[in-house]
Parts: C-alpha cells; sequence; structure tokens
C-alpha cells in the first residue's frame, strides 16, 4: 500500500512539474487544432485572450484582496462586509469571463463555438478563484 501511495505521489509530483505552464500562444495552438480554426480566426481570438488577460489579472487581484480582507476582519460587520464584496467580485468574474469565452467562440465555426462552449463552461463554473481561469 505504501509503495501504491508513493508511486501516485511521485506520478502527481512529476506530471504537476513538467506540465508547461498555458500561455496565451499555446491555448491558441490547442484551440486552433481542437476546433479547426484558420490563421484569420486564430489571430483574432490570440487578441481577445491578449485584451482579456489584463481583465482577468485585475479580477484576480480584487479577489485575492478581498479574501484578505475576510482574514483581517475583526468583527462581524467588516466579515460580513468582506464576504459580500467577495461573493459580488466572484459573480463580476464569473459573468465577464463568459462573456469573453462567448466571444471566442463568436469567433468559431457555430458548431465549433458550441462544442467550446459546452467543453469550457463546466471549467468556469467550478473555477476556484485560486488562479487566473485557463485551459490548464
Amino acid at each position: 500500500m505504501v509503495v501504491l501511495i508513493a508511486g501516485g505521489a511521485a506520478f502527481a509530483l512529476t506530471r504537476h512539474f513538467s506540465t508547461p505552464v498555458p500561455t496565451i500562444i499555446n491555448e491558441v495552438e490547442w484551440l486552433t487544432q481542437e476546433f479547426q480554426l484558420d490563421n484569420a480566426q486564430s489571430l483574432k481570438i490570440a487578441a481577445l485572450h491578449t485584451a482579456y488577460q489584463p481583465i482577468c489579472a485585475d479580477h484576480c487581484a480584487a479577489i485575492i484582496s478581498a479574501k484578505d480582507r475576510i482574514d483581517a476582519a475583526k468583527n462581524e460587520t467588516a466579515l460580513a462586509a468582506a464576504e459580500v464584496a467577495l461573493r459580488q467580485l466572484k459573480q463580476t468574474c464569473h459573468d465577464s469571463t463568459r462573456a469573453h469565452l462567448q466571444a471566442v467562440a463568436g469567433v468559431m465555426d457555430p458548431v465549433q463555438g458550441q462544442r467550446y462552449l459546452d467543453l469550457i463552461s463546466p471549467r468556469l463554473s467550478d473555477h476556484a478563484h485560486a488562479e487566473p481561469f485557463g485551459l490548464k
């Protein structure tokens, strides 16, 4: 049993540290291959991703800050306000990211765009807001 656990842990660590960190370029490359995008579609999606990246980063920073305010809350009133702010920020992030994903899908052939949304939407619903949303 110990060998099995050790083997699983070694596999997980190796996979984690050997998997390249996704970038806009390799996300777009994957999208291009997976959804049979032409060059114009790929370039437009790359531009959408580039434009959305700082928006996503701002959302992440605001959410991290709100979580810090929850941790630092000195009383119930401050805690409640911080929790409300966090829920609102998460909803803003979710809505903004959904709009971005729909814009990306809109560049694709309608059938491929729907397949993309079907694939990626569950990831958005499960997103914990601990890091930027992506295709990892």
